[in-house]
């Protein structure tokens, strides 16, 4: 995950991680901001607009066109940083976690 990831950010309190926050992007059109989150007890310091501005100005990111994210319960916290709701999309999902469990093309036909 974190190999695959164009940026990665986090947030400490002594030895505690209490926040974290990746993006990936093709450094053109398109960024996508994932797993950007902070310990409940933490929230309300600035951790997470912290967290999200590190992101959206580190290299590869800032210069994509657009940068999206998906969120189940924050949409507030993210308009207040300056991105706002797009048009209705339907998201796609394909489990791959079957096929990962799949015996491996190189081991097909071995014994």
């Amino acid at each position: 995950m974190l190999l695959g990831s164009s940026r990665a950010v986090s947030a400490w309190s002594g030895n505690e991680l209490v926040g974290f926050g990746r993006a990936t992007s093709d450094g053109v059109y398109r960024a996508v901001l994932w797993d950007v989150l902070v310990a409940e007890k933490h929230r309300g310091k600035g951790i997470g607009t912290s967290l999200v501005e590190n992101l959206v100005n580190s290299k590869g990111i800032r210069e994509a066109e657009k940068i999206y994210l998906m969120t189940t319960n924050s949409a507030s916290f993210y308009l207040k940083l300056g991105f706002h709701q797009g048009h209705r999309q339907d998201l796609m999902v394909k489990n791959l976690q079957q096929i990962t469990n799949a015996v491996p093309p190189s081991k097909a036909g071995e014994p």
